[in-house]
């Protein structure tokens, strides 16, 4: 019998807007190199440019269409709850657990040693960077990568014509700024997918 492998990651843990995403896909020994002639590497080599979003988004297809795979999405809500109790990490383990769950696999790897210390057993394994050296990882951050973008754009698209496009990806930079301090001047409150757990000084907020 081909021997599976799960490789779980996540995208969007460190923005001030929108969800994360994490997601799992479940590799057999023998598609391996099907990932490797694809290109398959960690989603952030192909950078944040037009070209690299678009080549994200080709793989994501072919990776949904060719393996077994689970999204789960993790609303700016749900994080601001588990941030409330200090236990981002917490979420992130319980989320890995359902994704371990719905896809039994002879071994599973997750992206962060200590974050997933708690969840190490005979099969379960957590390495840092590992979307550099595990293909199945690769994959998985690809996906949450390539979903995250897209819930994003999603959410920005009521915006485009009073406000233009929302640049920034949601972090914490120049541009995310510039958008939630029109939002709170123009509508008088924070926009809906920001996280209200964070605590951002530049806002000038209490």
């Amino acid at each position: 019998m081909d021997r599976t492998e799960l490789g779980i990651d996540e995208a969007g843990r460190g923005p001030v807007l929108g969800p994360m995403v994490m997601a799992g896909v479940l590799v057999p020994q023998s598609g391996q190199a099907l990932l490797e002639s694809w290109g398959v590497k960690d989603s952030k080599s192909f950078g944040s440019s037009a070209r690299g979003q678009e080549r994200r988004k080709e793989l994501a297809a072919r990776i949904m269409a060719s393996y077994r795979c689970e999204l789960i999405i993790l609303s700016a809500e749900t994080i601001d709850t588990y941030v409330r109790e200090h236990a981002l990490n917490r979420l992130e383990q319980e989320t890995a657990r359902k994704i371990m769950s719905a896809m039994p696999a002879n071994g599973v790897i997750l992206d962060g040693a200590s974050l997933f210390k708690p969840l190490l057993d005979k099969t379960v394994r957590a390495l840092n960077k590992a979307d550099q050296t595990h293909l199945s990882v690769a994959a998985a951050s690809i996906l949450a990568k390539w979903k995250r973008d897209s819930l994003f754009k999603q959410l920005c698209r009521p915006f485009l014509g009073a406000f233009g496009e929302i640049q920034g990806g949601g972090y914490a930079n120049s541009k995310t700024l510039a958008f939630v301090e029109w939002h709170l001047k123009t509508r008088g409150e924070l926009p809906p997918f920001y996280r209200k757990s964070y605590r951002w000084k530049a806002l000038g907020l209490d």
